[in-house]
């Protein structure tokens, strides 16, 4: 067991690091709440499949006993791993209605990781999904902090908020925020010996503690409209280059939506039909509200469209190269990913980098070898130490270009016509006063709901 648990911890430690490698920036906010010792619950959203618990841990720095799904358990050698590490399993319904009695058994065995004072990891919505909100929080969690309570431990219940900015996309950033601790202590007496409703305040106060930490929104059919108001109500200019501060803006958003929404319906609804307009008239000319044309002026929209077509013209040459070296690989990750995930974008980061990592190592090791055969071997060993950089860049330069070719296009006939890109500065100045004035009304609501708490 000793040897399992040695293998364990180094595949542990490697999914952390290939989740820093994948995000370029991991921003953590609250840290100083997470407990460095004592029984721990750590409840989280659910949106990115099994790099969910490589990120909390990354963020928590201790050994953490993650609630699993019971399939992965019946997996050869990974289930012996999962159980040397002290994962535990969940029995879903979606995976086996039959087992679901099992559950139980499973909460005890959590609760007593609890009553030793370790950390138990657990994502109540039960499923990895896409939406931009919290799904239901069912009771596990709970029932397990006050199990190991009303057995002497004083466990503490920390929410914690995973929020990617484009959780598929390769060295995309990362803003996970801790939120206020839940000691399960000082509210059970409270609760009394009413086990029902004990759950059930619980859960109800894990479930407001998750929506204070995550990008949620009440009601998901407002979801589309959350790029468009991120691109015409940016971080302020203090705070754009603090880390996450994208991400923060979008969660600033999304609880000015949910207020207004709840409050005054009528007016809210008034915004969508207005941006509606305002991109219908940026799609006549073929462009969007993250056009440069429509974001910059003058000797600053000059500097960016030259500085980003001479980008273009120095990459092309490297990023060919990166392309034709890892066209096979990269073929094979992409169809394999695609095959291999579960609907939705929850599980493809997973799969691209499961299957990425023996890949192009593998098809490195072949290079090599073909190389070493014709060229000298210091050769082939700098083309193959260079290749890795390369394909990178090739990656960079793919994504930017299907972007920015069109775009820079397209925004060069748009200058070619000055007035109507005068109307349609105006008329972005008038939705971004309209928002402005949301935004300020909400800011000053916020700041007195703050100053009462």
């Amino acid at each position: 067991m000793k040897l399992l648990a040695v293998i364990g911890n180094m595949l542990r430690h490697l999914a952390r690091f290939s989740v820093r490698r994948y995000y370029s920036a991991i921003e953590v906010s609250g840290r100083d709440r997470i407990p460095t010792s004592g029984p721990v619950v750590f409840v989280a959203n659910h949106p990115n499949s099994m790099f969910d618990p490589a990120l909390v841990g990354l963020t928590v720095i201790r050994s953490v006993h993650f609630v699993s799904k019971a399939p992965l358990f019946d997996v050869p050698v990974l289930g012996t791993l999962m159980r040397a590490l002290g994962m535990i399993p969940a029995f879903r319904g979606r995976d086996d209605a039959t087992q679901v009695e099992r559950n139980f058994g499973s909460l005890d065995a959590a609760a007593e990781w609890l009553v030793r004072g370790e950390a138990v990891g657990i994502f109540p919505e039960g499923l990895s999904h896409d939406l931009p909100r919290v799904e239901q929080v069912r009771g596990g969690a709970a029932r397990m902090a006050i199990s190991a309570t009303r057995a002497g431990a004083r466990v503490t219940v920390v929410p914690i908020g995973l929020n990617y900015e484009c959780k598929e996309q390769f060295r995309s950033s990362v803003w996970v925020c801790i939120g206020e601790p839940i000691d399960v202590s000082t509210r059970l007496p409270a609760w009394g010996e009413d086990e029902r409703r004990a759950v059930r305040e619980l859960t109800n106060e894990i479930d407001r503690g998750l929506k204070k930490v995550v990008v949620h929104l009440n009601e998901e059919a407002w979801g589309h409209f959350l790029p468009d108001l991120e691109i015409l109500l940016p971080p302020s200019s203090e705070f754009v280059m603090v880390p996450g501060a994208p991400l923060r803006q979008r969660k600033r958003i999304a609880d000015a939506m949910n207020y207004f929404l709840a409050t005054d319906r009528k007016r809210a609804e008034v915004m969508p039909a207005i941006i509606g307009r305002y991109r219908a008239a940026l799609s006549d000319e073929r462009i969007s509200l993250r056009s440069d044309v429509m974001r910059w002026r003058g000797r600053r929209l000059f500097l960016r469209m030259t500085r980003q077509a001479a980008w273009l013209t120095i990459s092309l040459l490297p990023a060919l190269v990166g392309i034709v070296h890892h066209a096979l690989p990269s073929g094979l990750v992409y169809l394999l990913a695609n095959r291999l995930k579960q609907p939705g974008r929850d599980t493809l980061a997973l799969c691209r980098i499961l299957l990425a990592l023996p890949l192009f190592t593998f098809w490195n090791v072949a290079v090599w070898i073909w190389l070493a055969l014709w060229l000298q071997p210091w050769l082939a060993t700098l083309w193959t130490v260079l290749m890795p950089f390369l394909g990178l860049r090739a990656l960079l330069f793919v994504r930017v270009a299907r972007r920015e070719l069109p775009a820079l296009w397209h925004e060069c006939r748009l200058l070619l016509k000055p007035e109507r890109l005068r109307e349609l500065s105006r008329h972005q100045l008038e939705v971004r006063h309209q928002l402005r004035l949301l935004s300020s009304e909400y800011a000053q609501i916020r700041a007195r709901s703050e100053s009462f708490a």
